[in-house]
């Protein structure tokens, strides 16, 4: 885990760095009298170093209230990663180092390992009850990474230059399907077996409020999350294989 209160620390000294190199540049830039494009970006680059900060302050200060980094750990460690990388990723394209339709792209790719982080860190949370459901977890581990793997060149595909033939996105839809089923499946096993053993606490539950009242039943709003991803994941996929039987037929 990540020390977050060293982290917190330094990201407002960063927030005040920033504030003070931009009053800075723009006391030279008034004294100078000239705004070049220099200038323009030196004042973006700090413009995003403060956007960042304060995004990693919000995960932070969120924390404090809903004790999210101990029960999704290993999610909120990679999207703490993720920022990091998104911090470069946007000054390489404001310093025309890369291109913005890389910088699309790569953002695209983080949107995938973000999910595909907080779909691993859920299904951990049912490690252990039962020795069925933990193979299911393993194989449906093997699927993420599958898809994962599968999706990259097609988000790369025009940065890499080639082609996709129909047949490559046919075993991607069976993946996201099989993937989508066994984390659907994974959850309500682990629901049955909360509900035959009421003793155990659910750390996928929210957490208890500040007041001392008891916490509302039901799952985190992060799981729901999920569950709206998977179930697109496996209609998508249906829906154009359907789509695709009906037209050649047809």
């Amino acid at each position: 885990m990540i020390n977050f209160a060293n982290l917190k620390k330094l990201l407002i000294y960063t927030l005040v760095a920033c504030l003070i190199v931009a009053a800075s540049v723009a006391v030279i830039t008034v004294l100078i009298g000239q705004f070049t494009q220099v200038t323009s970006r030196v004042f973006v680059t700090l413009f995003i170093a403060v956007i960042h900060s304060l995004v990693s302050l919000m995960f932070i200060w969120d924390d404090s209230r809903r004790d999210t980094f101990t029960r999704l750990s290993f999610f909120i460690n990679t999207v703490f990663i993720i920022i990091v990388l998104s911090f470069f990723t946007c000054i390489f394209g404001v310093w025309k180092i890369v291109s913005g339709e890389t910088i699309f792209h790569l953002y695209l790719s983080y949107f995938v390992f973000a999910f595909a982080a907080l779909h691993a860190d859920i299904l951990s949370k049912a490690f252990g009850k039962e020795k069925y459901m933990d193979k299911v977890i393993y194989a449906n581990y093997f699927f993420i990474l599958v898809v994962i793997a599968m999706l990259q060149p097609i988000i790369h595909s025009n940065l890499l230059n080639f082609n996709i033939s129909g047949m490559y996105y046919r075993f991607l839809g069976a993946a996201a399907i099989i993937d989508g089923t066994l984390s659907i499946l994974t959850i309500i096993f682990h629901r049955l077996f909360m509900h035959k053993h009421p003793e155990l606490e659910n750390i996928l539950a929210p957490a208890p409020s500040k007041d001392g009242q008891p916490a509302r039943k039901g799952l985190h709003w992060w799981v729901w999350l999920l569950i709206i991803w998977l179930a697109a994941q496996i209609i998508v996929p249906l829906f154009l294989g359907i789509t695709s039987l009906f037209y050649h037929r047809y």
